[in-house]
């Protein structure tokens, strides 16, 4: 073969030779040459401790307490390096001290109404019983405490003392403590206050389970009155106490002293009795609707004086029942008790007639339609009545009936404003209208 032609055969040969003699590297099974000792990747923090609870504080004789100083929390510890001798992590941050709780200061409400001249009537009182004595102690909140003078006029009115029976001033002193602690300025707001008594005997609060209340107000017994005047106490029969001296201290809260014992709440009928509301009285016992009024919880009334009725030129001896107890549906709300709080102003409220009436808040006054609230918040057992200047009519077109049917498509959306179950009371209504006439 000519060497021209073997040279370029030779070459190749030599290039396959030197291949095979050298291996390539795997690329996916390659590693780094291993790290120096010491330089993984730093701990993450520790999480810190939990800060300790705070010690109560000390009452002092104004009746705030101090809180005590909070505990410190310990740091937690650091994290370990991920790789060789890592970096040791840094410690958390201690947690926050909790913060104390002081306790009421002064004395005891027993020590408070001794200690207390225009209380000594009070103190007399319930050092006699010390079932009393105890619940007065355990009690904490607000007592609305009354005076010497206060007590002693209503224990003549009762015929002494020994005419009392425990229980009926246990139920007494129930309805003048309120479970929440609330001074002067809480309860003389624009408005009003309803606020929550313990009064739970079901003689004097048939409201569902719930304890009665009274009303609070500098504002009169609407809570409407342009200017602030002193703070009254409103309770059953319409009755009001003045406060006389206030935000008095002990451990448990505050006392309040009243120059009149409240009422206790009363029946539909027995404070429409005792308020002379006469024609009102009339209509009820005239339609057989006294035990209904009575009995029904949480009951509305808008309730007219004698001489509303007279203005408006209504004989109730010249109406049928039928037409007696369609007026006296239109001035009856049941469902959440209308208190003088619970409205809003321009806001329509349905009554068992099945039509609603409107609420107006204005010139110092409340009004039912337009109807002005002669006395509001006439606290009852079973609710509250506002006694009116004027007689409630219905809209000209209004077709609610004794039958309990309900008037136009414009009423309906308020059905249930006040939580009202019309078919039940209207039932139980019409029932009762059944068995007397």
């Amino acid at each position: 073969m000519h060497l021209r032609t073997l040279l370029p055969l030779v070459a190749a040969i030599g290039w396959a030779l030197e291949s095979f003699g050298h291996p390539t590297t795997d690329v996916t099974t390659a590693t780094a040459p291993p790290s120096p000792a010491g330089s993984g990747t730093p701990g993450s923090s520790g999480t810190g401790g939990t800060g300790g609870t705070g010690g109560t504080g000390t009452g002092g004789t104004d009746g705030t307490g101090t809180g005590g100083t909070g505990g410190t929390g310990t740091g937690g510890t650091g994290g370990t390096g991920t790789d060789g001798t890592g970096g040791t992590g840094t410690g958390g941050t201690g947690g926050t001290g909790g913060t104390g709780t002081g306790t009421t200061g002064g004395p005891d409400i027993a020590s408070l109404i001794a200690q207390t001249a225009e209380l000594s009537t009070l103190n007399s009182i319930i050092t006699q019983y010390p079932a009393l004595l105890g619940n007065l102690t355990a009690a904490s909140g607000t007592f609305l405490a009354p005076s010497n003078d206060a007590l002693n006029n209503f224990i003549a009115t009762q015929g002494g003392l020994p005419s009392i029976t425990e229980d009926t001033i246990l139920d007494l002193i129930n309805y003048h403590l309120l479970p929440s602690t609330r001074d002067a300025a809480s309860l003389s707001v624009a408005g009003g206050t309803i606020a929550e008594t313990r009064l739970l005997d079901a003689d004097y609060a048939n409201l569902a389970g719930t304890a009665n209340v009274i009303f609070a107000s500098a504002y009169g017994s609407t809570g409407q009155e342009v200017a602030a005047s002193g703070l009254k106490i409103y309770s059953g029969i319409g009755g009001s106490a003045n406060v006389t001296s206030s935000d008095l201290a002990y451990q448990g809260g505050l006392v309040h002293v009243i120059d009149q014992v409240l009422n206790f709440p009363r029946t539909c009928t027995q404070t429409a009795e005792t308020a002379q509301l006469n024609t009102l009285l009339n209509a009820i016992r005239t339609s057989n609707l006294t035990e209904v009024v009575d009995t029904t919880a949480k009951f509305t009334c808008f309730a007219p004086t004698d001489a509303a009725f007279q203005a408006a030129g209504i004989n109730i001896s010249a109406l049928s029942t039928d037409q007696i107890v369609d007026a006296l549906k239109y001035h009856s709300i049941v469902g959440d008790v209308g208190y003088s709080t619970a409205f809003e102003d321009g806001k329509e409220y349905q009554t068992l007639l099945g039509v609603p009436v409107t609420v107006h808040k204005r010139d110092g006054q409340l009004f039912i339609n337009d109807v002005a609230v002669q006395t509001g918040n006439v606290i009852m057992s079973n609710g509250v009545a506002h006694v009116l200047t004027g007689v409630l009519s219905p809209p000209a077109n209004t077709n609610g009936t004794s039958s309990g049917s309900t008037a136009g498509s414009s009423a309906a959306p308020l059905r249930d404003s006040f939580g009202i179950s019309f078919g039940l009371f209207l039932g139980v209504i019409s029932s009762v209208y059944l068995v007397y006439v």
